[in-house]
C-alpha cells in the first residue's frame, strides 16, 4: 500500500503519548474539508479519527468538534477483532478496498460503504485516510429486490406476471406446482389455459374491466389443472403502472383453496353427520325433512317419513359390551341404505332410533313394500367381529299429506305408530292410519 509522508506542516502535537494533527481540536488539515468525497483520517494506533471533511460529517452525523472524541471502532459495525485484523492488512498487506462494510452514525442509523484506503506516515506515526462511498438505498434496493426473489421462489402461493397483452412472462416454482405446468409449457401462453369452463363469459369480462377501471380485481375463482382437476382459488391480480402511469404488466397471486375446502368440508360433514355410521343426524334431518315438505306442497305429491327403532339393541349393548354395540348401529346403518332407492334419505337420530324420508311417493303400498323390507332386513343375522347377533325392528310410517302437512305433524304420527309397531309384538311395522 502507498505510504504518504507528511510535510514539517503537518507535524503532530503530542498528547498523552498520541499524535493527533496540527488543527482545531487536533485534528488534521491534509484533508480538503469542502470536498464532496465522504472521507476521514484516524490513527492507526489509537484508532481515533482525527479528520474528516464535510461530507463526512452531514453522512454520519457528527462535527468537527467530535474530532479526537470518537474512534473507528464507533462507525465500523463489525467486532473489534475483525477491525484490527483489517487495520493490519491495510498497513502491512497491501489492502487498499472493503466493497461493502455496515456502517452506522452518530444516532445508530445503519449505513451500507463501500471503502478505499491510504497509509499517510506523519513522522514516526501512521494515519489511515478512508474515501467512502454511500450505497445505502443500492444496497437497500439489493435487499428489497433478494427479499423479493426468495418471496417469489418459495412462497406457497402461486405467481404469474403476464405483458399488457395478457402473456405469461413469468411464473414461481408455487404456480408450476399447483397447477402441473412445467415453466415451458406456461410461458408464452395466457391465463386462459387455466380455464375450468365453470365461468361465464362475463365473468372474465367482468375481471378485465375491474382491471381496465381500478387497476384491481379479486374474487374466488375455479380453475383446472393441467390433468383436469378443477380446483378453487382466490386470485388477486395488479396492474403495474410505470412512473408515467401507464400499465407495464399485470401481477397475479394465486391461493389455491383446495385444502381449506376440504378441511371446511370436512367440519360441515361433522356438523351435519352422525360420527358412528356416517349417516345425516338429527340437524340435517330437520333441514331435509322441511325442504322436502316444501317440494311436496309445490308438486302436489305424497311423500313418506319412517321411525325406526331396534328392538332388543338394549341388550346388545349390555350383555356384548357398547363396542359390539356400535358395530351393530353401523351395520344397521348400511342395511337401511340398502332397503331405499339412491333419492330417499337416511338418518340416525341418536341412539337407536333412525328415521327415512321417501320425498316422492306414488302410492301407499310403494311405502309399505319397503317398511316390510326394512323388518325383514334388520331380523337377519348380523356377523360382528366372530359375534352374531340377531334383532328386531319396529317402525312407524307416516305419510304427507294424509297424516299432516307440517314437520310436526308428520314426526309424531310416525313415533305413534312405532310404538303400536312395538306394542304389537315388534318386529312390525304400522302406518299413521291404521294406529
Amino acid at each position: 500500500m502507498k505510504k504518504i509522508n507528511f510535510g514539517k506542516e503537518f507535524l503532530c502535537r503530542r498528547s498523552n503519548n498520541i499524535h493527533y494533527a496540527l488543527g482545531k481540536k487536533y485534528y488534521c488539515c491534509s484533508l480538503d474539508k469542502d470536498s464532496l468525497e465522504i472521507a476521514y483520517a484516524f490513527h492507526v494506533e489509537s484508532k481515533i479519527i482525527v479528520d474528516a471533511t464535510q461530507a463526512f460529517f452531514k453522512l454520519f452525523k457528527y462535527n468537527a468538534e467530535d474530532l479526537g472524541e470518537f474512534s473507528i471502532y464507533d462507525i465500523v459495525v463489525a467486532e473489534v477483532e475483525e477491525i484490527n485484523a483489517n487495520i493490519n492488512r491495510m498497513v502491512n498487506h497491501s489492502l487498499t478496498e472493503i466493497p461493502l462494510r455496515q456502517y452506522q452514525s452518530k444516532d445508530g442509523q445503519l449505513l451500507f460503504i463501500s471503502s478505499s484506503f491510504k497509509v499517510a506516515q506523519l513522522g514516526s506515526e501512521q494515519y489511515l485516510i478512508a474515501t467512502l462511498q454511500d450505497v445505502t438505498e443500492m444496497q437497500q434496493m439489493r435487499n428489497r429486490l433478494r427479499l423479493a426473489s426468495q418471496v417469489f421462489e418459495h412462497t406457497s402461493d402461486g405467481i404469474l406476471v403476464t405483458d399488457v397483452n395478457g402473456i405469461i412472462q413469468f411464473v414461481n416454482p408455487a404456480f408450476v406446482k399447483n397447477t402441473g405446468y412445467s415453466m415451458d409449457e406456461i410461458i408464452g401462453k395466457t391465463p386462459k389455459i387455466l380455464r375450468s369452463g365453470r365461468h361465464e363469459d362475463e365473468f372474465y369480462r367482468e375481471m378485465w374491466r375491474s382491471l381496465h377501471t381500478e387497476g384491481m380485481w379479486r374474487g374466488q375463482i375455479n380453475n383446472k389443472r393441467k390433468n383436469g382437476e378443477i380446483y378453487s382459488e382466490w386470485v388477486v391480480i395488479d396492474a403495474v403502472k410505470n412512473e408515467l402511469g401507464k400499465v407495464t404488466m399485470y401481477c397475479g397471486i394465486f391461493r389455491d383453496l383446495s385444502e381449506r375446502m376440504r378441511y371446511e368440508e370436512k367440519i360441515r360433514f361433522h356438523a351435519y353427520h352422525d360420527g358412528l355410521t356416517g349417516l345425516p343426524n338429527r340437524i340435517l334431518f330437520y333441514e331435509k325433512i322441511n325442504q322436502y315438505i316444501a317440494v311436496a306442497k309445490r308438486y302436489n305429491h305424497m311423500m313418506a317419513v319412517m321411525y325406526v327403532d331396534l328392538d332388543g339393541f338394549k341388550h346388545v349393548n349390555d350383555t356384548l359390551g357398547h363396542d359390539k354395540g356400535d358395530l351393530l348401529l353401523s351395520a344397521v346403518a348400511l342395511r337401511l341404505k340398502e332397503c331405499v332407492r339412491e333419492s330417499d334419505f337416511v338418518a340416525r337420530l341418536g341412539g337407536d332410533e333412525f328415521t327415512l324420508i321417501m320425498p316422492e311417493v306414488t302410492k301407499k303400498q310403494d311405502v309399505e313394500l319397503v317398511a316390510a323390507k326394512i323388518t325383514n332386513q334388520l331380523n337377519q343375522t348380523f356377523e360382528l367381529l366372530e359375534c352374531s347377533v340377531r334383532i328386531s325392528t319396529s317402525v312407524g310410517v307416516s305419510i304427507y299429506p294424509t297424516d299432516g302437512e307440517d314437520v310436526d305433524s308428520l314426526i309424531k304420527e310416525a313415533d305413534n305408530a312405532m310404538y303400536q309397531a312395538k306394542a304389537s309384538g315388534k318386529n312390525a311395522y304400522r302406518f299413521a292410519d291404521d294406529a
